[in-house]
């Protein structure tokens, strides 16, 4: 399953390395059939080498986004797709009408990488508002779509299992 392989690239990252005991990796396996659009990966060359693992999750004023799991192999770091990446995020969730996104918890040395993206927030626990639909929505989308370039062939994100970047 394409999910399972994109948990194992991201979370082979983690120190120290989760597996698919995880809670987190069985939260998504559950929600995948329903938020294949939020959990995207990039390949190279057909191999994951990364990716980001999203999920809607329900709240006051509306539904939202939490970004569980993001990560790329240290040979795909460095080249703007983690930021690439975030963008695609932020870009689905708006198309399914999120109001915001919420991190799963950013460690102290990427703190630095969502705020220069939007993200605030206290501790590890960072979030970033989402535009409303109107002229602003028209921009952001526009943007991003810029953005993320050939992360989205034909405005439409690769499916199968998941979205391929």
């Amino acid at each position: 399953m394409e999910l399972a392989k994109a948990f194992d690239a991201i979370a082979g990252q983690m120190s120290p390395s989760v597996t698919h005991d995880d809670r987190r990796f069985h939260d998504l396996a559950r929600r995948f059939p329903e938020d294949r659009a939020l959990m995207l990966v990039v390949q190279e060359k057909s191999r994951i080498v990364g990716g980001a693992l999203s999920f809607r999750k329900l709240r006051k004023g509306g539904s939202g986004i939490t970004l569980r799991i993001i990560g790329l192999e240290p040979s795909a770091r460095g080249l703007g797709l983690g930021r690439r990446l975030t963008e695609a995020v932020e870009l689905a969730a708006i198309r399914i009408g999120a109001s915001g996104i919420n991190l799963g918890g950013a460690s102290a040395e990427i703190k630095g990488f969502y705020n220069h993206l939007g993200y605030g927030g206290r501790g590890t626990m960072m979030s970033k508002a989402l535009p409303l639909p109107g002229r602003v929505l028209e921009a952001r989308l526009r943007r991003l779509k810029g953005a993320t370039g050939d992360l989205f062939p034909g405005d439409r994100p690769t499916t199968g299992h998941g979205a391929a970047c």
